[in-house]
């Protein structure tokens, strides 16, 4: 209890990571550490033969009790001699030797009164100086262990080395560590085999980390294994400063614990708002703990190695942001314009005179109008007996006009339809009539998508698939009507808010016809020309061109860049 109570000044070195509650649970474990020990001192041996002792039956009294007397192992022998002689051990390296001091003078410059029970392994000499026998010399010869009793007037055991012969000086080093860790608490230091080990349960990890640092230096890298760990106790408190210390960091913290003590590991567990919290909180519980592992160093086996694993275990996981504009808003704007123009002139000059075909020829005529032979008629039509000319001269023109506006996401499809269907009627194979439809009108898909650019000044990306159809002539009775049909597919980059026309088609058709259609038409299959005299010129000339054009545009929104079509359609928005 009083060497806890005097170390206790140390303990205060904890407060700076676990608090006055770590200090607390520190000083308790102390004061139970400190119960355990006084419980297992054993007891002062009770003197011979006292007065108003009660025999136990069978068991000789007073010095013959072996229960009594300490140094009594049977009822016929005792260890008095060699539990009374003072005790140290040696550990000493080949080719140095060692001077030990003595506090009593050695009986004899025999050497039976020094000798060792092993010369081989090392050999001893007696110096005299100042005409005391006070000094002993220790000359290591070989690797091993033996006994070295010396004794003294009396010929009597007063000092026993049990002495340890090594190839290399692990007492120096193991020295060198207790002097340069006599302030960490709760470890110890031996030599056991050709090892240095370091073993027990550190309260500070500050002291750890020192600890850490001397036995990865390449002086003790090969002799010294650490098996310390860091106390549970102080453990369970760092965890709780770091799991606090994390929920500083998260915005809404859930309920529970952000770090807990696994198999003397630090577990962070929970949710974080983002990939930088989650790698700050780690490298704040770094700063709690050193980076090694205690007791769990990198070992080789055989020709690999086993890693030791961190004291800071990372299972943070990171929060589903919510959901937030990812693609920018792209409008584009089609424009379709079609131009047709006719014109057609017909001049034509005919003369055919002909007699109808069946004449009749009647003779004589009776009062009631009979057929008599009194007297004889010839009669005959003429037809077509005056010359016939034509001169004409049309012309027109039409223009289809069509804009389609779309606004979508970038890298989304977008789908646009404006039109009719114009209803027909066809007849199947057995003759009966059946109703269908055709889409006359615009049919626009188009997909944007933004690349990489300065702002305002991004290159679009454009997937458009365009279809324009506009009926030309009425449908006959049976039949589809006559359409005419303008389909592009195309795949372009556009700056941002620029027009470029995508694909543009100019066509011309012209006709000249002699002699071809007469003016009136042909003549009757009734009558027989007398002569034809006829000369016809027919002229017509067709032009058609139509262009599209496409002007994409990034938006911030959907309702950014509509005042154009608010305008048009009169729309008014407060």
């Amino acid at each position: 209890m009083r060497r806890c109570l005097s170390s206790a000044r140390r303990l205060t070195r904890l407060l700076a990571v676990a608090g006055p509650g770590g200090l607390a649970l520190a000083f308790g474990a102390c004061l139970a550490f400190a119960e355990g020990e006084t419980g297992s001192f054993p007891a002062p041996p009770t003197a011979k033969g006292a007065a108003g002792d009660e025999s136990t039956p069978g068991v000789p009294k007073g010095g013959d009790d072996p229960r009594r007397d300490p140094y009594r192992k049977s009822k016929t022998t005792r260890d008095e001699t060699e539990m009374t002689a003072d005790r140290r051990d040696l550990v000493l390296n080949v080719g140095e030797d060692k001077i030990v001091d003595l506090d009593f003078e050695v009986g004899s410059e025999e050497e039976r009164y020094y000798q060792a029970s092993n010369p081989a392994v090392v050999r001893t000499q007696l110096l005299i100086v100042a005409g005391k026998k006070r000094q002993l010399l220790f000359k290591p010869g070989k690797k091993g262990e033996t006994n070295v009793i010396v004794r003294d007037d009396t010929h009597r055991p007063r000092l026993i080395f049990h002495v340890n012969v090594l190839e290399n000086n692990l007492e120096v080093r193991a020295q060198e560590l207790r002097e340069l860790l006599k302030d960490v608490e709760g470890i110890e230091i031996k030599i056991v085999g050709q090892k240095i080990i370091i073993d027990g349960e550190i309260l500070v990890p500050a002291d750890y980390g020192r600890l850490v640092a001397l036995t990865v230096n390449d002086v003790y890298t090969k002799d010294v294994l650490n098996l310390t760990t860091v106390s549970p106790i102080a453990m369970q408190v760092i965890a709780d400063r770091i799991d606090s210390e994390i929920k500083k960091l998260v915005s809404n913290p859930k309920p529970g614990k952000y770090a807990r003590i696994v198999n003397g590991m630090i577990f962070l567990e929970g949710e974080v708002d983002s990939d930088v919290i989650a790698k700050r909180a780690v490298e704040i519980a770094k700063a709690y703990l050193p980076e090694v592992t205690p007791a769990n160093p990198s070992v080789a086996l055989g020709q690999g190695q086993r890693l030791a694993r961190s004291l800071i275990q990372n299972f943070l996981m990171i929060k589903a942001p919510p959901a937030k504009k990812q693609d920018k808003l792209v409008r584009v704007t089609v424009h379709f314009v079609e131009l047709n123009k006719e014109y057609g002139k017909v001049f034509g000059f005919r003369w055919q005179p002909s007699f109808v075909s069946a004449p009749q020829v009647s003779v004589g005529t009776q009062s009631n109008g009979a057929v008599g032979a009194s007297s004889a008629d010839f009669s005959f039509i003429l037809s077509n007996l005056l010359p016939r000319l034509e001169s004409a001269q049309t012309a027109g023109y039409a223009r289809v006009l069509r804009t389609g506006t779309l606004i979508t996401r970038s890298g989304q499809a977008a789908k646009l339809e404006d039109g009719k269907n114009i209803a027909f009627v066809t007849l199947g194979g057995n003759g009966q009539p059946a109703s269908q439809s055709t889409f006359v009108g615009l049919s626009l898909g188009v997909t944007p998508q933004v690349l990489s650019g300065q702002a305002g000044q991004e290159d679009i990306q454009i997937d458009l698939e365009m279809a324009q159809s506009s009926q030309i002539g009425r449908a006959p009775a049976t039949g589809a009507p006559l359409t005419a049909n303008h389909k592009i597919q195309s795949k372009i980059y556009v700056r941002n808010g620029e027009s470029a026309a995508v694909v543009g088609v100019s066509s011309s058709d012209i006709q000249t016809n002699f002699n071809k259609d007469a003016p009136g038409g042909a003549a009757g299959e009734d009558s027989a020309p007398l002569f034809n005299l006829t000369r016809a010129k027919q002229f017509s000339k067709q032009k058609g061109q139509f262009v599209i054009f496409v002007t994409p545009q990034i938006i911030e929104n959907a309702s950014d860049g509509t005042e154009d079509l608010k305008k048009n359609f009169r729309v008014r928005v407060k």
